[in-house]
C-alpha cells in the first residue's frame, strides 16, 4: 500500500473515532431534548407570557388585547388593601399548615414505626386523605362545618363544649382556623410517609447503643432521631413550604376568600382578579410577586440546607 493511501486511512479511522466521540457524547442530550421542549412549552412559555402580561392591561373582551402600562400594576398593590390582606392571611396559612403537618406528620410517623399491631393496615389508612382530591376534601369538609347540620357542631355541642352553634365558614375570627385544619388534614399523611421513610433509615445499633448507655426514650429522640431526620425535615418542609404557599383549592371551594377577606390568599386574589374582575395584567403582576417569594425564600432556604449538610 502507498505511503498516501495509508495516511489517507489514517485519517478516516481518526475522523470516524470523532465522529464517534461526538454522537457517543451527545445522544443523551438528544434523547432528553424532547422532554426538554416539551417542559419549555408547558412551563416556560405561560412564564414568559405571565410576566409581560404583568406590565400590561389586558382587554379579555378584545381578544386579550394588552395595552404596555409598565410598573403600574405593581403599583396598584401598594395601596391595594385586599392585596396586604391576602398577603398576610398567605403568610398565616403557610405557617399555620406547614407547622402543624410537620408536627403532627412526626407524631404519626414514630406511631407507625413501632411495632403495633395492623401496623401495615394504618401505614395505608393513613394516606387516604392526602389521595383524596382537594375539591372533594374541601367540599366534605364544608358539610362537616354547616352550623346547621355538620357533624362537628353536634359533637362539640353533645359533649358540651358549646351551646349555640358555630359559624366556622361564616365568622371572619373563625374561617381561617378552619381552613387550616383542613389543610393540615389533607397534607399531614405525605409528611409522615416522608418522615417514617427517614426513621427506617436509622441503624437501629444507634438505638441499642443509647439504651445499653441508659438513655431515656425522650433522650434518643433528641440525640439520634431529629439528628438524623434534619437534612430530610428540612427537604420536605421546603416542599411543604412551596405547595402550601401556592395552594389555591381548599380555601376558594371553601370559602372563596371570605368572609371580608377573612381567608383570601394571594392564589385565590389572583384568581378571582383575572376571572371575576376581569384584570388579566394585575392577577399576572400578583402571580409574579408570588415567584419572586417564592424564589428569595427557595435561595435562602437552600443555602440554609447547605450549610446545615456541611455542618452535618
Amino acid at each position: 500500500m502507498q505511503t498516501g493511501q495509508v495516511g489517507w486511512a489514517d485519517s478516516s479511522v481518526r475522523a470516524a473515532g470523532r465522529r464517534n466521540r461526538f454522537f457517543r457524547h451527545a445522544s443523551p442530550y438528544f434523547l432528553i431534548f424532547p422532554s426538554i421542549a416539551l417542559m419549555a412549552a408547558i412551563i416556560l412559555v405561560p412564564l414568559v407570557r405571565g410576566i409581560i402580561m404583568s406590565f400590561n392591561s389586558v382587554n379579555i373582551i378584545k381578544q386579550g388585547e394588552m395595552h404596555f402600562v409598565g410598573l403600574q400594576n405593581y403599583a396598584q398593590m401598594i395601596s391595594d388593601p385586599v392585596f396586604h390582606i391576602a398577603l398576610r392571611n398567605t403568610a398565616i396559612w403557610t405557617l399555620g399548615v406547614v407547622s402543624l403537618q410537620y408536627l403532627l406528620g412526626l407524631v404519626v410517623a414514630l406511631l407507625l414505626n413501632e411495632p403495633i399491631p395492623l401496623r401495615g393496615l394504618f401505614r395505608g389508612l393513613v394516606l387516604v386523605p392526602w389521595v383524596v382530591p382537594s375539591v372533594v376534601a374541601a367540599l366534605d369538609w364544608r358539610w362537616i362545618y354547616a352550623p346547621d347540620y355538620g357533624i362537628l357542631n353536634y359533637v362539640l355541642s353533645s359533649i358540651g363544649v358549646i351551646s349555640d352553634p358555630l359559624q366556622w365558614l361564616s365568622d371572619r375570627h373563625l374561617a381561617m382556623l378552619a381552613v387550616i385544619i383542613v389543610g393540615v388534614w389533607k397534607s399531614t399523611p405525605f409528611m409522615a410517609v416522608v418522615l417514617l421513610a427517614g426513621l427506617q433509615s436509622i441503624p437501629k445499633e444507634l438505638y441499642d447503643a443509647a439504651e445499653v448507655d441508659g438513655a431515656s426514650m425522650l433522650q434518643r429522640f433528641w440525640y439520634i432521631t431529629f439528628p438524623n431526620l434534619r437534612y430530610l425535615s428540612m427537604i420536605v418542609t421546603m416542599l411543604a413550604i412551596i405547595w402550601t404557599f401556592n395552594d389555591f383549592d381548599i380555601a376558594y371551594v371553601m370559602t372563596k376568600g371570605g368572609p371580608s377577606n377573612a381567608t383570601h390568599l394571594l392564589s385565590t386574589y389572583a384568581y378571582l382578579s383575572a376571572f371575576t374582575y376581569s384584570d388579566l395584567g394585575y392577577a399576572a403582576a400578583i402571580s409574579v410577586v408570588m415567584l419572586v417569594i417564592l424564589l428569595v425564600f427557595a435561595i435562602f432556604y437552600s443555602r440554609m440546607l447547605t450549610k446545615g449538610n456541611e455542618l452535618a
